[in-house]
């Protein structure tokens, strides 16, 4: 039994370990890989700033921040599935499930319109003709 030799777990062996940073990208190298694929959509740019911020549960000034942070093989994953949803089209609204509207952040599912800028331009000229003693209720 002295023979015996045990086998180095995977995730302990040195090669395994190796190979597997290799793989591991950062967040500049995600970035720069996605802004080519999102280059045909008008602001390609910042929604893979957009989905990456997303995928990482952060703001974005952490992609600013951190360039060089390694992003885990499963969030890698996560951030291809978004940039392909909104390469089908896909807006980016949907995708995160989130837009801000009038500075509050809404909940968007595909069962609601998303909101617009133009949207927010008539709240700001409705509010203006509106009286500040009224105390109107408004629908659309």
């Amino acid at each position: 039994m002295a023979n015996e030799q045990t086998a180095t777990p995977p995730s302990e062996c040195p090669a395994h370990a190796t190979a597997a940073r290799l793989n591991m990208m950062t967040v500049r190298q995600h970035l720069l890989e996605a802004r080519e694929r999102l280059a045909d959509i008008p602001s390609g740019r910042l929604e893979a700033e957009i989905l990456l911020a997303h995928c990482l549960e952060s703001p974005r000034s952490l992609l600013y921040a951190n360039p060089e942070l390694e992003l885990p093989n499963h969030r890698r994953e996560q951030f291809l599935q978004l940039v392909e949803r909104r390469l089908r089209g896909e807006p980016i609204a949907y995708i995160t499930g989130s837009r801000e509207f009038w500075s509050m952040p809404l909940k968007i599912t595909p069962d609601v319109l998303i909101p617009r800028a133009e949207t927010e331009l008539l709240v700001e000229l409705a509010l203006r003709r509106i009286p500040r003693e009224c105390s109107w209720r408004i629908a659309d």
